[in-house]
């Protein structure tokens, strides 16, 4: 399932996408959730998980690249197509907050099914389920699994529990506790999208919705401790992360 929203401060035209796309997406069988914004500080209020942005160019007479930049900041992964009538906006958008694609209003059927053709294989590769096993781990009610699987794009961080000796695995709806070596983990996960961010504490950079000072703040609502040593270094790999998805 993709998970799709739509911005556009005209409410006819934002009917008329919603309707389309819809459409496409009964047709090429795209198990989807749709949601529509009026405004940009409406979309950026809601923190639900965006996987595709479908954004107006001018929106509320603002620029909508502004709201395209600072979806990207908080999701990453996100794809962006913008509907405009500005053509002149185009390349600023695909090079600047290097989007996806545009398509010009009015809105055609078959231009945004070509577009889906060329999008959706994209999404779900990024959604690809890439599981880790894990030993001898407890849940946050005490229960006990001798073997547990979790898709390491749902894990938020990993943080060691130095009172208990144990890594503490956060998800968005469970936590979890196991027995191993920090360092070990590290090594493990580095070519999956995770970074240290202080001693102890490694976070998965896909669930990163800003970095401000010396925190970082995570999708879940949590708050994390940036060392500053490690400033530099981890907005780098942030920076690279990014441009990696695009």
């Amino acid at each position: 399932m993709i998970k799709v929203a739509i911005c556009d401060d005209n409410s006819e035209d934002l009917s008329s996408a919603k309707g389309i796309f819809t459409s496409v997406f009964d047709k090429l069988g795209i198990d989807n959730v749709l949601q529509l914004f009026t405004s940009a500080e409406e979309m950026l209020a809601d923190k639900q998980d965006i996987d595709l942005a479908i954004l107006d160019i001018e929106i509320n007479g603002e620029n909508g690249i502004d709201l395209g930049r600072q979806l990207k900041s908080r999701y990453p992964q996100i794809k962006i197509i913008y509907i405009t009538s500005f053509e002149q906006y185009c390349m600023q958008a695909i090079n600047e907050i290097h989007a996806f694609s545009f398509l010009c209003k009015p809105l055609i059927v078959d231009k945004v099914i070509e577009q889906m053709h060329d999008l959706i294989p994209e999404i779900e590769g990024l959604k690809d389920s890439i599981e880790k096993t894990f030993y001898k781990v407890t849940n946050d009610h005490g229960r006990e699994y001798p073997i547990l699987k979790i898709n390491i794009n749902d894990i938020i961080y990993f943080e060691y529990i130095k009172s208990k000796r144990k890594i503490s695995i956060v998800l968005k709806d469970a936590v979890y506790e196991y027995s191993y070596v920090m360092g070990k983990l590290i090594d493990e996960l580095a070519d999956y999208g995770f970074a240290v961010n202080c001693r102890g504490c490694l976070v998965n950079l896909r669930h990163i919705e800003k970095i401000q000072g010396y925190e970082v703040y995570m999708d879940n609502g949590k708050s994390l401790p940036l060392s500053q040593k490690r400033v530099a270094r981890f907005k780098e790999i942030m920076n690279d992360y990014i441009h990696h998805l695009v």
